[in-house]
């Protein structure tokens, strides 16, 4: 997929079949970072009404290189690890790229950099 003519490399969501305490997200985030192939996981959470206590039910892994089907097989004994009740793995684009209409309503189009930003 090219934007702002960049190759942009696919993500891969990963839907754990069970909700997730903090530790083990956490703990589960440090092993894949540790790979070297993800950039960044988004860890999508239910908190709690204390703010500080949540589970995880969703990761968004951003990938360092164009060939998702590498991450995965090199993630996988990880996920069957950290998550013997299963799990689900898809490729695709799971973050908006540019902002929506309901984005500038709200005001929240601050993030947007321009393409030199981004790509550096």
């Amino acid at each position: 997929m090219l934007y702002l003519n960049y190759e942009i490399p696919p993500e891969i969501e990963i839907m754990p079949r069970r909700l997730m305490p903090k530790s083990k997200a956490e703990e589960f985030v440090n092993l894949i970072k540790n790979t070297g192939l993800v950039k960044e996981v988004l860890i999508y959470k239910q908190k709690y009404s204390d703010g500080k206590s949540y589970l995880a039910n969703r990761f968004i892994l951003i990938i360092n290189i164009n060939s998702p089907e590498e991450v995965i097989e090199k993630i996988k004994p990880i996920c069957n690890q950290m998550m013997p009740y299963g799990y689900d793995i898809r490729i695709g684009r799971f973050i908006k790229l540019r902002p929506t209409v309901s984005d500038y309503i709200r005001g929240d189009y601050y993030w947007i950099k321009s393409s030199e930003e981004v790509h550096k």
